[in-house]
């Protein structure tokens, strides 16, 4: 998740790529915090691919 936020707070992203990584960061969020790590790990690396990452 370090990782995304950082990938994140130096992408230059339009709007629809903001809010696409932004979704997948949340459901990534939620899913580690119900110990859901694998699939909690695959919406952040969805995430990273959205970036170019």
């Amino acid at each position: 998740m370090k990782a995304l936020r950082a990938a994140e707070a130096a992408a230059k992203l339009n709007d629809a790529d903001k809010n696409k990584v932004s979704e997948l960061e949340t459901k990534g969020i939620e899913r580690c915090n119900a110990d859901d790590d694998k699939r909690a790990d695959d919406f952040f690396a969805q995430a990273m691919k959205v970036m170019g990452k």
